[in-house]
């Protein structure tokens, strides 16, 4: 298959978006179903793969789906590249923003079962206006492909 530039990452032309698997297109497939589709796809060249930490059955809960890109890719986690996306409603009274994003942050690398992702964003922009928006957007150019145990300074 052929490849595609993303700032410093080489991904397959063809990307797979996994929402479908957790809501969205009518029926949810099996988990079975949905891990073996995904496996197939990487098997026949994908190496991009689409999820959000919101993508959950009527989107009632969170990482339905990371759960199942995480299952699915485990193995072959070193040869994709996995991107995620953060759902940011508010940050709580008292809370900073680096650490609510740090907080969704590390759920998304747990279901994924991995220690990093390599694209990382908000899902909605204008969920995060003014000087949120600016130091969440701070974190993210610091946190490109950092390891889970890394902390990037705001």
């Amino acid at each position: 298959m052929k490849t595609r530039i993303l700032r410093d990452i080489e991904v397959s032309a063809v990307g797979m978006g996994c929402m479908a698997f957790s809501h969205g297109y009518g029926k949810i497939p099996s988990e079975e179903y949905s891990i073996e589709a995904i496996q197939n796809a990487y098997r026949h060249g994908c190496t991009l793969f689409d999820t959000a930490e919101v993508y959950s059955p009527n989107l009632s809960g969170i990482g339905h789906n990371e759960l199942i890109v995480g299952k699915a890719l485990e193995d072959a986690r070193d040869d994709v590249v996995i991107a995620t996306k953060l759902m940011l409603h508010s940050v709580g009274f008292g809370r900073k923003v680096y650490d609510e994003i740090r907080r969704h942050l590390e759920g998304s690398l747990d279901r994924l079962r991995t220690d990093y992702v390599d694209i990382y964003y908000l899902h909605r922009t204008e969920q995060v206006q003014g000087l949120r928006s600016q130091r969440a957007w701070r974190f993210f150019n610091h946190y490109h492909k950092t390891k889970k145990s890394s902390q990037p300074k705001l």
